[in-house]
Order: structure tokens, then sequence, then C-alpha cells
């Protein structure tokens, strides 16, 4: 087999598992769907699950008689009038949160966070809103000495909401610059009951059979898909569970304990799923899957972002910190991606200009490889014999070419999870129509999708061009011309479907190298000159 036809099979193997890996985006390797509960801590005591309605509620019955019909009393005389709380959570000078807690049944009813905008390129004007339901699960009904707004801004604020039947009280602990809130219980069930459908649809053209799901770290992480719970189930002790989408998640964190029985409920399909957690005192993280503030927040609750599988995660996690990190100074993610690309092709330059020395030689020797086919054309073994001495006497490695791509393919799979994945990424612009380097770049959309694609996008042509000349230059076997048309046209259409800013790693990446390659043929001319 010929360099180039290794060359080209490497390329075919690397679009093949981007696709699939397209495909099955969201689904980790990392992640499994299981039902099995590891073996319980001595000091949780396991529960039987908590029925889902109205008549077996979490939190007990304050008002029980509200629902005598032998008292000819008017309700609305008994029930203290609701009042909505509204905190505001600050981050420096920044609002980060805006909440609503209701003391008709102490719980969130609603959630916004001001620095995220619902439906990016809906052009909706409007904020990220968890606000689908009422949050816990809980008829009773509550006071509260504090006022109607509360600021976050400077410590910690505490808001109590108490029974006016005596009977339990619930406390919410805010911090400032922080997506979550100390939540604690005393006098109801221990198991807290986070209810379905709290998480909204954010993105458009969004495939709601697998946008939401349960996510959980039981010795290790497990998920299953929101439309796959059709029953309830115990998946263990926890150090966390969530209910998340692709950039958003609600956590519950155990604080009594380590760890905590956690608790799957059988929901509507579509809407983001019901999750519990057995503790009185758990930590409630509601907001970005951000991987720094998540990794501050520890427990491995950084892994909900997704970068892949384990070396393909740790290439992520480097690339991760030296855009977030080394390149903080530049704002925008377009400039980043290009500057990576820079960088990571002065890092592999030595390899790759040994390599492509060595394409130039096997071209210049040829003749030569002709000559042997020629004359041991019926004998293959004698074949091989000759072909490796001539490598040898000419110093050429038939194999050098294939090292770049090979190299290059874990990086841009790994790049691939972080900017699919990376919530900084959501919604983020370049410039000009490249608005949202998350998503596919379209410069001319369709009316409905054609072959699943909803438009086609200029990076992703100029890219394919950049690979055809990239090919041409290279090309060492003139019988497979039909591969160097072949495989730009491919990959074009694969990147049609890939996030903008991907497609613009990868155009950038093909120019670099063949201004490399232009260099290393003006070497060679002038050297044999």
């Amino acid at each position: 087999m010929s360099d180039q036809k290794r060359l080209l099979l490497a390329a075919v193997l690397m679009a093949a598992v981007l696709f699939i890996s397209w495909q099955f985006m969201g689904k980790s390797g990392t992640s499994e769907s299981s039902q099995e509960a590891p073996q319980a801590y001595e000091y949780v005591q396991q529960e039987q699950l908590p029925v889902l309605d109205d008549s077996a509620t979490v939190g007990k019955q304050s008002n029980e008689i509200a629902s005598d019909k032998t008292h000819n009393i008017d309700i609305e005389q008994i029930l203290p009038e609701e009042r909505v709380i509204k905190v505001i959570v600050y981050d420096g000078d920044d609002v980060i949160v805006e909440a609503d807690i209701s003391t008709d049944g102490g719980t969130v009813i609603g959630w916004k966070l001001p620095q995220y905008e619902d439906m990016p390129g809906a052009g909706t004007g409007e904020n990220i809103n968890f606000a689908g339901n009422s949050w816990i699960l809980n008829n009773s009904y509550f006071e509260t000495v504090s006022e109607d707004t509360i600021l976050v801004n400077e410590i910690p604020q505490m808001l109590v909401l108490i029974d006016p039947s005596g009977s339990g009280e619930i406390k919410y602990t805010f911090t400032p610059g922080q997506y979550g809130f100390l939540y604690e219980t005393e006098g109801f069930s221990d198991i807290t009951v986070l209810n379905a459908g709290i998480l909204p649809v954010s993105e458009m053209n969004s495939n709601l059979s697998r946008y939401f799901k349960a996510q959980w770290n039981a010795e290790k992480i497990k998920s299953r898909g929101s439309n796959s719970i059709t029953e309830d189930a115990q998946v263990g002790n926890v150090e966390w569970i969530a209910a998340r989408s692709q950039y958003f998640a609600v956590i519950l964190m155990p604080q009594s304990y380590e760890r905590a029985y956690g608790y799957l409920y059988a929901s509507e399909e579509d809407e983001s799923p019901s999750i519990g957690l057995q503790d009185n005192s758990i930590y409630v993280y509601a907001g970005p899957l951000d991987y720094g503030r998540l990794r501050s927040l520890g427990r491995d609750t950084s892994r909900l972002v997704d970068f892949g599988w384990p070396i393909i995660r740790d290439i992520g996690r480097l690339l991760f910190w030296f855009c977030t990190s080394v390149l903080s100074f530049v704002s925008n993610w377009g400039i980043k991606i290009i500057l990576l690309a820079i960088v990571l092709k002065l890092v592999l330059m030595p390899l790759t200009t040994k390599s492509f020395k060595s394409m130039a030689m096997l071209k210049q020797v040829q003749p030569k490889m002709k000559e042997l086919q020629a004359k041991y054309k019926n004998d293959p073994k004698a074949l091989q014999s000759a072909m490796q001495k001539m490598y040898r006497e000419e110093g050429v490695n038939p194999l050098g070419g294939c090292l770049p791509l090979i190299m290059q393919m874990p990086v841009f799979f790994a790049l691939y999870r972080v900017l699919a994945n990376s919530v900084q990424l959501r919604g983020a612009p370049f410039i000009l129509w490249i608005q949202d380097l998350s998503k596919p770049e379209i410069l001319i959309p369709f009316q409905s999708p054609i072959l699943g694609l909803h438009g086609v996008g200029i990076l992703a042509l100029l890219m394919g061009i950049a690979m055809f000349l990239q090919q041409k230059m290279t090309m060492t076997d003139q019988n497979q011309k039909g591969m160097m048309y072949m495989m730009p046209i491919f990959m074009t259409f694969l990147f049609m479907r890939f996030p903008a800013g991907l497609t613009m790693y990868w155009f950038s990446n093909s120019l670099l190298t063949i201004w490399q390659q232009q260099l290393i043929k003006k070497k060679l001319e002038a050297g044999q000159n």
C-alpha cells in the first residue's frame, strides 16, 4: 500500500469516526444507563420512593382543615396570602441570578439567568428562565418576615419560610457569585424531589428526543435520557444527581453526608426529568454547565461537561484551559480558535516538516518505484523486498505522510467536544453573519432541511477547497485522483453540520499547512539546485 493510500485511508477513518461521533453527540462514552444501586452506606437509611401526585406530597400538609368537608370554613380565610420573594444574586457588579420564591409551597417558581440569552439567534430578547414548574413538590403554605426583595451582593443572605402550624420550616441560603443555594428543611420528609420540566429548551433546531437527561455520580458517572425514564427508580448512593440539557443543569448535592440516595421519576416525554435526593440539607446548583464553575464545585461535577473519552477528555481539558486562561486577553472566540490553530501548528511543525520532506522525496523516487513494479509485477514478495531496499537507500519513510494526520486526530476530536459542549461558545459571535460558533455556520439557509442540512456555509466550502489544494500538493499516486476530489466533497458535506468554530479551526489549519508545504518545497528545490 502506497503512502498516499495510507494517508487517504486515515482520512476516511477520521471522517467515519467524526460522522459517528456527530450522530451520537451527547452520549458520552463514560455515561451509562443503569438502575442498579451500589452498596448502601450505613449512615443513610433507604426509603420508599415518594409517589409524585397530589395525594402524597414530600412536605407535610399544614392545613388539613382546608380539606375537611365537615368544617364549613372558607379556605381563603385560613390560608396565608401568597407572597413572592425576589432574590437577586450578584457576581461583582453583574447580576447572575434573579430568583422568585413563593410562600405557597416554599418553592422556587422562577430562576432567570440574565447573562444567558434564550434561544440564541432567534432574536427573542429574553433570558434563560428555569420556570417550567414549582421546583419542589410541597403542599404546605409558609410565612416569612423577609422583605419582598433580597439583594445578595456582599455577604450570604438567608430566607426563612415557616409553616404557620409549627410543623416545619425551610431555609434558603444564597451566596454572592454563586448559581446556587443551600436548601435546608426541618419537619418534612428527608427526600427532596425536583419536579419535571424545570429546564427550558434553550437551543433552536434541537432534537428533543435526546435533549434532556438525568445524570449522577455513583462511583462513576452515569446517565439516562429523559424519554427513557419510564418508571421510578433508585440509583444508589450518589455524590450528586442532576437534571440537565446541553448547556444548563440543576444539580442536587447532599450536605449532611458525602453521599445520599438518589432517585429518578417517570415524567412526560420531551421535558427535563424529575430527580430526588435523600437529605434535609442540599446544595442546589442551577446554572450553566461552565467547566470552571463546576470544577470549583467539586465531586466531579465538571464531568457534566462532556469532553469525550478519557484520552480525548484530557486533551480537551488542556485545550479549554489554553483558550480560557492563556488566551484570556482575547474576548472573541473566533480569534481564540485561529490563535489555537497557529500554536498547535507551531508545536507540531518539526514532525510535519519531516513528514512533508518524506512525502516530497517519495515523489522524487516515483520513477524508480514504477521501474521496480514493472520488473517484479509477477513476484509480490520480490517487489516488496526491492521497495524496502530502495526506501533505505533513498532515506524515504513511506509512513511519514500519515503522521501529521494521526497526530491531529486526537486534537481534532478533543476540540470538537470542547466547541460543541462549552457554554462559553454558546451564542459566541465571530464576524459578519457568523454569530454562533457552537452551531453550524449558514450563509444561505434552506426553508426545509436537505440531506440533514439547514443551509450552506461559506466556511465549509472554503475548507473543502483548501483540503483539495492540500491533497493536490501531496499527491504521489496519480491513480488516486478520484479520491483527491471525493474526500474534499465528503468532508465539506460533513463540516456543514459541525460547529462553525470547528470548521474555522480546520480551515485555518489547512491554510497553515499549505503555507508550510510551500516553504518546504522551496527549500528542497533550492537544495537540489
